[in-house]
């Protein structure tokens, strides 16, 4: 019987030993939010340089564009805006219909996502919102429409460009991952939008 109690404590404590050594290696795996936010600068620098973009500093309340110009702005969102577009959106009343294109800055050959010139995805929509919770929000999703969407990518980096522009506007986009898709809060990757085209 002791024997039998010595093997038992023997295993257990073996056991937890092990279970203690796994657990010490996934949290070695798991990077901090400050090890993210330095990866994603480091992506974002390499892809603007090998892209050749101009990059200027955005104003607060940035009105004019100049063409060929990539903004960078307070929220770390990088914007170069293709068409202004006309009138602008009411807060808290319109409903906006986005397609967009692009690919997450994670690889050399990127896995592109196309609602602009590829007819089976429905546009992403939302009412255009500007409130504060926690910091700037600038939309309230809608239920996805029937059949095939990209509503997963919908987030803060993409209705942004609201609060600035108007009915018809297009833009192209670096989205870091703070205010990009949920989905990219976890692996800290930032997406590149080739072009975003709103209309309400």
């Amino acid at each position: 019987m002791k024997r039998t109690m010595r093997i038992y404590r023997a295993v257990g404590l073996i056991c937890m030993l092990a279970c203690f050594t796994l657990i010490s290696c996934e949290k070695s795996k798991v990077r901090s939010l400050t090890e993210m936010r330095q990866d994603e600068r480091k992506r974002i620098k390499s892809f603007i340089v090998s892209k050749g973009f101009k990059v200027k500093e955005a104003e607060r309340e940035q009105k004019d564009f100049v063409p060929g110009i990539l903004y960078h702005f307070d929220n770390d969102l990088y914007m170069e805006v293709l068409d202004k577009g006309g009138a602008k959106a009411v807060p808290q009343k319109t409903h906006v219909f986005m397609r967009i294109r692009g690919y997450a800055l994670d690889s050399s050959e990127p896995v592109i996502f196309d609602s602009l010139s590829k007819g089976k995805y429905q546009p992403i929509e939302f009412i255009y919102i500007d409130v504060y919770r926690d910091g700037p929000l600038h939309f309230q999703p809608l239920p996805p429409a029937a059949g095939f969407n990209l509503n997963r990518y919908m987030c803060e980096g993409l209705a942004f460009p609201m609060s600035l522009l108007g009915d018809g506007a297009r833009v192209r986009l670096i989205v870091p991952f703070s205010i990009g898709p949920e989905f990219t809060s976890r692996s800290g990757i930032p997406i590149y939008f080739d072009e975003v085209e709103y209309t309400f």
